[in-house]
């Protein structure tokens, strides 16, 4: 195993070069996330919320007209500013069970208008974004250097 000259094409420049572009943008959106999700827990309360109820609605389908699709929207219940507080989740294709626990975020000023459901993995995106760009630079930089790793003789 040793290194050896190799001699990079346009083709490969350019590729890798695009190839680190696109890396370092996932990384600077890895920060750009992660400083907004430091940002809300700094500013927002959060508190534990119980789903009470469910509001369903039919939507009409984009593709089909005539197919209806039912969606489902949770009715949680919070304790804001020593007050019980309701707001209304957000529409999904599946309905909360009643009493399921959620984590509630919110203005403590306006807590119906501001409250939102806090999603149990949003902490993992910054780090997703970190490794694919931190993979694609990693290969951008390997393709960009004129030697390579070989194992042969």
């Amino acid at each position: 195993m040793n290194f050896k000259p190799h001699q990079n094409t346009f083709d490969d420049k350019l590729s890798a070069s695009i190839g680190l572009a696109i890396g370092l943008l996932f990384i600077g959106g890895g920060f750009w996330v992660r400083n907004i999700i430091v940002h809300e827990g700094a500013t927002l309360n959060e508190t534990p919320g119980r789903v009470v109820d469910s509001i369903s609605r039919r939507d009409r389908s984009s593709t089909n007209n005539n197919e209806q699709k039912e969606t489902y929207a949770p009715v949680i219940e919070f304790l804001a500013n020593g007050k019980r507080t309701r707001f209304t989740g957000n529409y999904e294709s599946y309905r909360s069970s009643n009493g399921q626990m959620v984590v509630v975020r919110y203005t403590p000023k306006q807590p119906i208008n501001t409250a939102r459901v806090v999603n149990p993995l949003e902490g993992l995106v910054p780090w997703g974004m970190f490794g694919m760009g931190g993979l694609a630079v990693v290969f951008s930089v390997g393709t960009l250097l004129p030697i390579r790793w070989s194992s042969g003789e």
